[in-house]
């Protein structure tokens, strides 16, 4: 076998490594089945249930914008305990307060969202008839609200509804496939669409401006590098929320794994009520999380293009919004090469069995690849 061959064998095994085995640190499964863990504070009293593990380190932002963190998991009975950290400094919103239209952006810059939803089989009972369809479940109807939603407001929405069954703890590690291809659009932001799963209707249930709707609880994956962006990105989408549309966001879990958000640092997982909640319900919130999404998404830009007396300086920092979602996307890339890279190293290890035969084994093979201009070429062996 030649040493190109070999090469592009190794960077073969490294991609599919990459794209069909979990990452170091990563969990897969997470609401695996309507699975639900009831977090409680030291005194006993409930802080929160969510469908699915939760492990000690995961993050909690209650409504009130009080976190917490996890301390200790009874994986047994399903519980887990947390403790008080603080107030979460959120972010700045008084520009909501402003006048100026939102469609002064969309005269300027294009804006583009894409949506999937990882775990396609969710459904709701009330609605549905069952909470997981094998054919095509009920979330994608809610997907289809928020693109409508989303598209009445301007924004070009790219809504992909592969199906990623079973709803096992594989879902994520096949939806990659999925989020890969549309955050090769650059969108402004990656979502993920899902539903709850814990029994509790009434958790999620409320009536905002005289319409019955769900509320969403935002999921941020803490593994991934894009980790502290996501973050900011679901307590700017929380900030927007509170303010005009106090109660639709439930709260926001920051849990261990990556969800697929590693790929952008506007990646998000919404989750519009649970498995006991009617689907009509989540449909109408879809029209609220759409205004909420467009105006954290773009409306600093919007305003910042209209208040001319803040100077060009102003602008360019508050005219952030939608750009920031592909500053990251690059870190996606080089970590694919950083992936190829260390196949491409051990199987060099593997081929020759020492550090110095690789050494110059890689060496060999970068000079005769790149026809000398990189690598040096080692002397040939007696």
């Amino acid at each position: 076998m030649s040493n190109l061959r070999r090469a592009v064998i190794s960077l073969i095994i490294a991609f599919l490594l990459f794209t069909l085995l979990p990452l170091p640190g990563r969990t897969d499964d997470w609401e695996d089945g309507e699975t639900a863990y009831t977090v409680t504070l030291a005194d006993g009293s409930a802080l929160f249930e969510i469908g699915g593990a939760v492990y000690a380190g995961d993050q909690y932002i209650a409504a009130d914008n009080r976190l917490y963190q996890v301390t200790a998991v009874d994986e047994r009975r399903r519980t887990a305990q947390a403790e008080p950290q603080g107030e979460e400094e959120m972010p700045d919103v008084s520009w909501l307060s402003r006048d100026e239209a939102l469609a002064v952006y969309a005269a300027t810059q294009k804006k583009l969202v894409a949506l999937y939803a990882t775990h396609s089989d969710e459904s709701y009972v009330p609605s549905d008839g069952t909470a997981s369809s094998p054919q095509r479940g009920g979330i994608f109807d809610v997907a289809e609200g928020l693109q409508a939603a989303l598209e009445a407001k301007g924004v070009d929405v790219v809504l992909d509804e592969s199906t990623h069954h079973p709803h096992d703890a594989g879902a994520y590690r096949r939806s990659r496939q999925t989020a890969t291809k549309l955050a090769q659009r650059q969108p402004d932001a990656l979502i993920d669409v899902h539903r709850d799963g814990i029994p509790s209707a009434a958790q999620y249930n409320d009536t905002i401006d005289g319409e019955q709707v769900t509320k969403v609880r935002l999921l941020v994956g803490r593994s991934n590098q894009n980790g502290a962006a996501n973050r900011d990105f679901a307590k700017q989408i929380k900030a927007v929320a509170d303010k005009a549309y106090p109660g639709l966001v439930k709260d926001i879990f920051i849990g261990k794994g990556s969800y697929n958000q590693e790929l952008l640092p506007h990646a998000i997982l919404l989750e519009f009520g649970t498995h006991t909640t009617s689907k009509e319900r989540a449909v109408r919130s879809t029209t609220m999380m759409a205004d909420v999404l467009d105006k954290a998404l773009y409306g600093q830009v919007s305003s910042a293009a209209k208040d001319t007396s803040q100077g060009a300086g102003n602008q360019a920092a508050e005219g952030q919004g939608a750009q920031q979602s592909n500053a990251g996307s690059g870190s996606g890339i080089i970590w694919l090469l950083v992936i190829a890279a260390v196949g491409i190293l051990a199987f060099a290890f593997l081929s020759t069995g020492t550090g110095k035969a690789m050494r110059e084994k890689l060496m060999r093979n970068t000079s005769e690849i790149t026809g000398g201009l990189l690598g040096k070429k080692p002397p040939d062996k007696k």
